[in-house]
This record gives C-alpha cells, sequence and structure tokens, in this order.
C-alpha cells in the first residue's frame, strides 16, 4: 500500500507528552528497517475546528525531536498508517501516525 500522507494545514499540534525513545518488547530502542534511523514516540495534540484529539507519532530521525510539552509544532512528513492484528480470535485494528521530525513552531511571531 502507498504511503497516506496527511494534510496538516487546518489542525494545529501541540506536545503533550515529551518525547521518549520507542521500545520493544525487550526495552530496547527500535530502529526504522529503511533508514536505520532511531524511533522516538511522542504524544501530540491534534486541534481542527471543533475537535480535538490526542494522537501518539511516531518520529522516524537521527536525533530525539528538541521539542518540550505545550509546545507549538508541525510534523513534517505526517503519514497514517491502517493496521490490523488478528491474535487468538480477537480482531484488533487501528491507525498509527509517523512523521520524520517534528518542527517547533515560533510563537512569538504570531
Amino acid at each position: 500500500m502507498g504511503r497516506l500522507l496527511l494534510d496538516t494545514s487546518r489542525v494545529s499540534y501541540e506536545v503533550s507528552v515529551n518525547p521518549v525513545p520507542k521500545l520493544d518488547q525487550n526495552g530496547q530502542q527500535k530502529f526504522d528497517r529503511e533508514t536505520k534511523n532511531p524511533m522516538w514516540t511522542v504524544h501530540l495534540y491534534a486541534l481542527s475546528e471543533g475537535s480535538a484529539e490526542v494522537i501518539n507519532v511516531t518520529v522516524v530521525n537521527p536525533v530525539m525531536p528538541p521539542v518540550t510539552v505545550r509546545q507549538p509544532v508541525l510534523p513534517v512528513d505526517l503519514e497514517a498508517l491502517p493496521w490490523v492484528n488478528d491474535r487468538d480470535g480477537k480482531v484488533r485494528s487501528g491507525v498509527a501516525f509517523r512523521a520524520s521530525g517534528l518542527n517547533p513552531l515560533d510563537t512569538a511571531a504570531a
């Protein structure tokens, strides 16, 4: 399946939980298979006209995103990754979010 890139122009994003390394089941940091870059987990508030949601975004980047709680950001190459898991007869599904970076926004210029 191709990439499902999201239009971020009508949504504002704010960091709700500081970035942390994305860990595997053994407690080791995960790395992207293609780029070999480390993966980081960041929770963002996604705010749009009349709605708000917290999304968990995996950022694939050589360095931890230099952002902090309550900081407005713009996700770079934000994509949605639908998934389905069938385990022990129980089907679960959802959408994962992934970005190649987070650009901090300058709120003083607003």
